[in-house]
């Protein structure tokens, strides 16, 4: 407990936790202020057809703007996770503290095990910042527009689709943390576990997509990959009207496949680390 702790002093203490923060929120706040004036007052508005209007003006008012919000967290926030995860495992070894802790004592399993919860702690102080951030904004862009508060839509499906929301949100940053800390672990330096989580987060799923259109051997395994899958999961969040529904198999399916790569890079984190040399190169 007095690890984890440590790490979350650390978190705290990061100025990039802050940076990161700060940034994701500028970009919901643009995101849902440009759309609305976009979408209602600008030159451009009348050429909107009015079911999109009504779409957009939906999306970008308070409630019901928290679920796309939400849907923004789980496709671009890994982003920002890949970047704060690398810095908290990779600087580590650069700074000398991970070799100092463990001639100390400590057990380097458990050094991993609150390395892994600081990142999941992080990616949720990311999520519930990007959160609070879209959700103040679209309540000044309603109140400014005079738009009414459908406070009447905030029903228990509503209130399902919205934890589910987070939820997949969550998972899909924590996953990519996890990554990157198994990454951070097995280069021994923030920026090359960052720049790596970034093109595994941006290029592996195209990659493999194309692969598989070229190659049958490629197709088969696309399913067990990991970018189609988190596309299925995040997909999820975008489909309010059926969040009472059951899952899909092939969801569920991802939901096992996403498990058991987790499962692989926590036990590849601490094995790697329990047999790593600490010096600083």
């Amino acid at each position: 407990m007095r690890i984890l702790t440590a790490e979350l002093f650390k978190l705290k203490r990061l100025r990039i936790t802050w940076i990161l923060l700060a940034v994701m929120a500028v970009i919901e706040i643009l995101m849902i202020a440009g759309m609305s004036y976009w979408a209602m007052t600008s030159p451009d508005a009348a050429k909107i057809p009015p079911e999109e209007r009504k779409k957009i003006a939906m999306a970008t008012s308070f409630p019901a703007s928290i679920p796309s919000t939400l849907s923004f967290v789980a496709t671009l926030g890994p982003l920002f996770a890949v970047i704060l995860a690398a810095r908290l495992g990779g600087d580590e070894y650069s700074w000398g503290t991970a070799k100092q802790l463990v001639s100390m004592g400590l057990d380097r399993c458990t050094y991993v095990i609150a390395k892994l919860a600081a990142v999941i702690l992080a990616s949720l102080v990311l999520m519930a910042g990007a959160v609070v951030a879209g959700t103040i904004i679209s309540l000044v862009v309603t109140l400014a527009l005079g738009r009414p508060l459908a406070l009447n839509i905030v029903t228990a499906s509503f209130l399902g689709e919205i934890a589910r929301g987070a939820g997949i949100a969550w998972l899909s940053l924590g996953f990519y943390s996890v990554l990157t800390l198994l990454l951070a672990i097995l280069t021994r330096s923030a920026t090359t576990a960052t720049a790596t989580g970034i093109l595994l987060f941006l290029l592996e799923g195209n990659l493999v997509g194309f692969l598989a259109s070229k190659f049958p051997l490629v197709a088969k395994i696309a399913p067990y990959t990991i970018g189609q899958n988190v596309t299925s999961i995040t997909s999820l969040i975008e489909q309010g009207a059926r969040a009472q529904a059951p899952l899909p198999p092939e969801v569920l399916r991802s939901f096992v496949v996403l498990a058991v790569w987790l499962v692989v890079f926590v036990a590849c984190s601490v094995w790697v680390f329990s047999r790593q040399e600490l010096g600083v190169d």
